[in-house]
């Protein structure tokens, strides 16, 4: 009996060992996308072993606190949460108290999880600081490339403010991720899935950081809105979520009623979705570059930098990360 619990240890131990370790960025809080994002990742954990989440652009405190009311409602608190530079003063839309952020106003953690929270967050929850000082989103992302070299995959899904300060700080760190799928750039069409692009809004509201990014010479995937601008959740599949009734499915019904919009788009989960299901997307590899306006374009005949999204099987798609939605069991821990 012993020997047999010895086996079933050891099992677990190298099934652990084998989940590929994954950061999260992102600008939780303002489009729905990103709480959609989040909760298929969430979803994937016999795949994915989440090192932690971290915030970007405008109120990155708030997008931080909804952030772990997300994880303490379906049982992942134990992940951390980190938060990137504060931004709100760059313009009124950075500093926009998005609706979103009224799921998580007042919400405190539990003691018995708190240790794991970064004292940025602890202070904007008032909490009393730990001891130790615990890294911005910029400076925990650079020391878990540092120490996991070319072990890591970034998804990020927000304005590419952290790794902007990252670049700054270590120009070579970006390259020591395995991979980075950035929602990033419209490079063949715009946000009304034809022809002509658009500014994309995770590169428009930092343009000098997305240059930094694509020129970093690290292995980017990018899902512009080629492969996401046509990925809608409908209202059937909307009412299929609301009649769930789980905490995961409960909590993104009651972000999308505080969104106050009609047909979302998933343009986030696409990212997650480039790695997780490779055969339902078409990819090319070549030159991007960004210019003083936000826009991404394809410099034909210069040597790649960039491999992007081309086309997508949008309804397998959906299909597929429904069914991770729907047949999910987190459930908040005692």
């Amino acid at each position: 009996m012993k020997k047999l619990l010895l086996l079933l240890l050891l099992a677990t131990q190298a099934f652990s060992q084998q989940k590929q370790k994954v950061i999260f960025d992102c600008d939780l809080g303002d489009d729905i996308d990103d709480a959609y994002a989040l909760s298929l990742l969430l979803t994937m954990q016999d795949r994915y072993e989440i090192l932690g989440i971290t915030t970007c652009y405008g109120r990155t405190e708030d997008r931080a606190r909804l952030a772990q009311k997300i994880l303490e409602e379906t049982g992942q608190s134990q992940i951390p949460v980190y938060i990137g530079r504060n931004t709100s003063a760059q313009n009124e839309r950075a500093n926009w108290f998005a609706e979103q952020f009224y799921y998580a106003e007042g919400f405190k953690p539990a003691p018995k999880v708190a240790p794991v929270f970064a004292n940025q967050y602890r202070q904007a929850i008032g909490m009393a600081p730990l001891k130790q000082k615990d890294p911005s989103a910029s400076e925990f992302i650079r020391n878990a490339l540092n120490k996991f070299p070319g072990e890591i995959i970034i998804f990020s899904v927000g304005p590419v403010t952290n790794f902007g300060d990252i670049i700054d700080k270590d120009p070579d760190a970006l390259k020591k991720a395995k991979a980075i799928y950035a929602m990033f750039g419209s490079f063949k069409v715009g946000y009304s899935t034809k022809a002509p692009i658009d500014a994309e809004w995770n590169v428009a509201v930092d343009i000098s950081a997305a240059k930094k990014f694509v020129n970093s010479g690290a292995k980017i995937t990018y899902a512009g809105l080629d492969v996401t601008a046509m990925v809608k959740l409908d209202r059937a599949q909307r009412d299929r979520l609301l009649y769930r009734q789980s905490p995961m499915t409960n909590a993104l019904s009651a972000l999308y009623v505080l969104w106050g919009n009609e047909t979302p788009t998933l343009f986030d989960p696409v990212a997650i979705g480039m790695e997780a299901f490779p055969n339902l997307f078409k990819t090319e590899k070549v030159h991007m570059e960004v210019d003083d306006k936000g826009f991404t374009h394809i410099i034909p005949d210069k040597s790649p930098n960039a491999e992007i999204g081309i086309s997508i099987d949008s309804k397998e798609f959906l299909d597929r990360i429904m069914k991770k939605y729907l047949y999910q069991n987190l459930i908040s821990k005692p």
